[in-house]
């Protein structure tokens, strides 16, 4: 009777870590997969009030910040960011002659609200290493967002991409939205713990 009682028991428990998992692996999805969309629609949308020409005057050093060029392109990123509170950073990215390696032309959050000791500037010309990033690579080609959380010196996010193209439809540089990934990430580690109660749980009736 109590050998029953046992297996009864880790049966319950397997059932309801299983039953949790799936629930939240599903609701996980879901949740990232409109996360996704949202961030595609946002900068999609964004790219296109943004004057290509205008973005070709920025002086990418640490100075052009106070071109007239760069004002008006903030102010633009600003508004974007007002109209989607959602989001944390607006920002304007462009190629270098170094693989992987893009460069800051405007940024809607400059110093000193973004730079802390632990964080790097986001002046014109500031150099970023976008290898660990593939989403952002490819946003030059057509609009995307990533397909996994994803972190760097400013945080924890989720982030969507744009390409902005000149008046012939060549892209000259890529606008990407950051949304704050904090909420998303508590579900993936509930996620990873009703697997490992489900996973222990069969453990036990496997001993049982």
């Amino acid at each position: 009777m109590k050998r029953f009682r046992w297996v009864f028991l880790t049966l319950l428990i397997f059932g309801i870590g299983l039953g949790n998992y799936i629930f939240s692996r599903y609701h996980l999805g879901d949740v990232f997969s409109q996360t996704r969309e949202r961030l595609i629609a946002i900068a999609s949308n964004a790219a296109l009030y943004i004057n290509a020409q205008e973005l070709l005057q920025v002086p990418l050093e640490r100075t052009g910040d106070g071109s007239v060029a760069y004002q008006r392109i903030s102010n633009e990123l600003q508004t974007i960011k007002q109209a989607n509170p959602s989001l944390k950073y607006v920002y304007i990215l462009m190629t270098t002659d170094q693989p992987g390696i893009l460069q800051y032309v405007v940024d809607a959050d400059p110093a000193p609200q973004v730079i802390t000791a632990k964080s790097p500037s986001a002046f014109p010309g500031d150099k970023y290493d976008a290898r660990g990033f593939p989403e952002l690579l490819k946003a030059y080609s057509g609009v995307t967002a990533d397909k996994k959380i994803t972190k760097d010196a400013w945080g924890v996010f989720i982030s969507g991409y744009a390409p902005i193209r000149d008046p012939a439809g060549r892209s000259v540089a890529v606008l990407g939205v950051d949304m704050d990934a904090g909420q998303i990430g508590v579900l993936e580690k509930n996620t990873r713990r009703n697997a490992l109660l489900a996973f222990l749980a069969f453990f036990l009736f496997l001993l049982s």
